[in-house]
């Protein structure tokens, strides 16, 4: 998901795990250069390196930037970026390290190549960045970022005649018209997918969202070399103790479940046998192993799942006649498994009504949310809305589930 505007300081930590923060690219410098014939894929980085000393790249230590690069065997190219960390904490993006990623916001033009030489745009909030890209190569010869006031029309556009100004309009094909980065999110499969669309309404091509594979997504991330490092093997560390835990949580309720027919064949047996004192003083121990299992059954649906709750409430977003949805958001907050805080835009209020009558009808979330803002977005056109809502549990799809089968189980016994 998106960064939010807030400072990373007053979030939680917890929270901050889930973010991808995207850093404007007005404030990096940049640079493409050419790669040695001879250059190994893994000595990549070490040239990006060197690059980063030379005094004509920047008046900064390699030790004191926060930087990245990305390179093209084929093109025999490669993209550095750099920025100070001093003015990264002077403009208030401080403990970079709770992030999930930390990456420039023009990340998502290097993330598929031309066919055409192409002047790409993209605007992030209040950034615009154009890039330059000659065909079958996801490297840019030049990329430059200024900010633009947005709540001026003329200024974006004299924004976007300077940043054109930059490049001899005679070199290219084709020159695009201007993307709009949307939410950041973190596939099932290993990607970090970047929502785009188009910012002119007139464009009725869709905008197809972009992929990366998280391992390449390191060489954007602006933190340490050495704290990526220690990240990368800190996490793969958790995903194999994740695996464990779920090994023997199933193991256990292989177990558990084992025990409960062993109990419950017992019972029957006592029914036939054995007189109504005795049957009762096994009814108990019967009763607490299947509230045992209920509970197992309810931990093992595990704690949040952000990507499965996203998707289940933006699968009822409304499309337009144009084929665009006509409600995104913008940040989203689990404050526990079934508390969900919403911000995002619209095209109008009647877009939002929408979308919340259709996840109470689909019995997505409880009735009557908590809307804490829904008003007429003041920095460009639309609706802006930040809403509380509750979240109900995915109906399972076949008819026995573990709560009918303890019901069964305890009727049996009682009767």
């Amino acid at each position: 998901m998106a960064d939010d505007s807030e400072s990373p300081t007053d979030s939680p930590v917890a929270e901050l795990r889930e973010i991808t923060l995207l850093i404007p690219g007005e404030h990096f410098f940049c640079e493409t250069l050419p790669l040695p014939e001879d250059l190994a894929h893994e000595e990549f980085e070490d040239f990006a390196v060197q690059a980063l000393n030379f005094d004509s790249f920047s008046p900064f230590p390699a030790d004191q930037l926060a930087w990245g690069f990305h390179a093209c065997s084929d093109s025999a190219k490669v993209f550095v970026f750099a920025t100070p960390f001093v003015k990264l904490r002077q403009l208030g993006w401080q403990n970079l390290e709770y992030f999930r990623r930390v990456l420039p916001s023009f990340t998502s033009l290097m993330a598929k190549g031309y066919a055409k030489s192409t002047i790409a745009f993209l605007l992030h909030d209040e950034t615009l960045t154009a890039a330059s890209f000659e065909p079958g190569t996801t490297v840019p010869d030049a990329l430059y970022s200024l900010p633009v006031d947005l709540a001026e029309k003329d200024d974006f556009e004299a924004v976007r005649g300077k940043l054109l100004s930059m490049f001899d309009l005679a070199c290219f094909e084709e020159v695009q018209e201007v993307l709009v980065a949307g939410d950041v999110s973190r596939t099932n499969n290993g990607f970090f997918r970047f929502e785009n669309e188009w910012l002119s309404e007139d464009n009725t091509e869709l905008a197809d969202a972009v992929e990366i594979p998280a391992d390449d997504l390191w060489t954007f991330d602006l933190r340490p070399e050495e704290f990526k490092l220690d990240e990368q093997k800190r996490r793969k560390l958790s995903a194999l103790r994740w695996k464990g835990v779920m090994a023997s949580i199933v193991g256990m309720a292989a177990l558990f479940l084992l025990f409960i027919g062993l109990q419950i064949a017992s019972v029957k047996v006592d029914e036939l046998w054995v007189d109504e004192r005795l049957k009762d003083e096994r009814k108990p121990d019967v009763l607490a192993a299947m509230d045992l299992l209920k509970r197992l059954e309810e931990n093992k649906r595990g704690g949040i799942d952000p990507i499965n709750a996203l998707a289940r409430i933006m699968q009822h977003r409304a499309i337009d006649p144009r084929g665009n949805a006509t409600l995104y958001l913008t940040f989203a907050e689990f404050k526990s498994r079934y508390a969900l805080r919403l911000k995002g835009n619209g095209s109008d209020a009647g877009a939002f009504t929408d979308f919340l009558t259709s996840l109470e009808q689909a019995e997505v979330i409880r009735e009557n949310p908590k809307v804490i803002k829904s008003n007429t977005n003041t920095k460009g056109p639309g609706w802006v809305f930040d809403v509380d809502v509750q979240m109900l549990d995915e109906k399972p799809l076949g008819p026995a589930s573990a709560e009918t089968s303890f019901r069964e189980g305890k009727q049996k016994i009682e009767g």
